[in-house]
């Protein structure tokens, strides 16, 4: 059984993906103003009367019984974060986690906030984030498979919406301004712009790839400069040297020859360097299909997990 906290956009996409490809039952959904509860699971005319409800209207869509989120861990074994991110404190997600953890339920997430701000103390806990980056793209993967190995730097495009805005201006000539008011209109950019366009998301996601190879880099060690353009190719680089602990996200221009210039418009990229080696992923980061699919992965693996303790 499920619960699902968060019901925007990927929260919506994930019921559906849930619900067309496995037969795992959601028992409760919260959005931002209340949430409903079913122990016995949601059955399709109920989730097709909560995906007709409005953005906040979860507790009036007549489905299930109004109930306290605490109610709601009773009657499931996951929760599933797909709350906005709150980088001040990473609440009310932290707390969240807390309760839940301590009620014996497993944690997945895509919301970047709680382990950006606190992944030391979700550390080792059944608390699955793969959906947090490059979500299309497993990379947190292939940061938790690199773990032995010394670390020695990460580099990469780790924002979509400032690669598209950028890549705009650089291969199609548009002017910035226009470039950014295009990806306002398309619906890219944050409710909140500064978690785009101040590098707070791509600086959330360095910390969270970080932490997953073993160093315990914090979102306050990252120095951030905003999205500017510098000329032809200029690229949005959040990089990390791991072996002196200093951190950026800044606008940087490339040289011709550098590798990072393929990852272009919404394309992500990222290039891990070990002792023994250097890993260059290019990939889709975080639509609403390719984020409910890394959940789903986290779903599956956290329930294998619970049914082998």
């Amino acid at each position: 059984m499920l619960i699902l906290y968060g019901f925007g956009g990927v929260g919506r996409t994930l019921v559906e993906v849930v619900r067309s490809r496995t037969d795992l039952k959601i028992s409760a959904v919260f959005d931002s103003r209340g949430g409903v509860l079913k122990c016995g699971g949601f059955e399709k005319p109920e989730i097709e009367a909560l995906l007709r409800s409005p953005r906040g209207g979860v507790s009036r869509s007549g489905v299930g019984s109004p109930a306290a989120l605490e109610e709601a861990f009773r009657c499931a074994e996951v929760l599933v974060d797909v709350s906005p991110p709150n980088y001040a404190d990473g609440e009310p997600a932290v707390a969240v986690y807390r309760s839940a953890l301590k009620a014996g339920l497993s944690i997945v997430t895509a919301n970047k906030a709680p382990l950006a701000l606190r992944f030391q103390e979700f550390e080792g806990k059944p608390v699955y984030y793969k959906a947090t980056v490059m979500a299309g793209t497993p990379v947190v993967d292939l940061a938790l498979g690199l773990r032995g190995q010394r670390p020695l730097g990460i580099r990469g495009i780790l924002n979509g919406t400032t690669n598209y805005i950028l890549s705009r201006v650089d291969l199609d000539g548009l002017s910035f301004a226009d470039a950014l008011e295009e990806a306002k209109a398309k619906g890219y950019v944050e409710p909140d712009p500064a978690i785009d366009l101040e590098g707070l998301d791509a600086a959330a996601k360095l910390v969270i790839l970080a932490n997953a190879l073993g160093v315990g880099l914090s979102l306050g060690q990252v120095r951030r400069e905003p999205l500017r353009y510098l000329g032809p190719r200029t690229k949005y680089v959040a990089e990390a040297d791991l072996e002196r602990g200093t951190a950026r996200v800044s606008p940087i221009q490339l040289g011709p020859d550098d590798p990072l210039l393929s990852a272009r418009y919404s394309t992500n990229a990222v290039e891990i360097t070990t002792e023994v080696n250097e890993v260059r992923v290019y990939g889709k980061g975080a639509g609403r299909l390719e984020t409910s699919l890394a959940l789903l992965n986290d779903i599956l693996r956290a329930a294998r997990e619970r049914r082998c303790r």
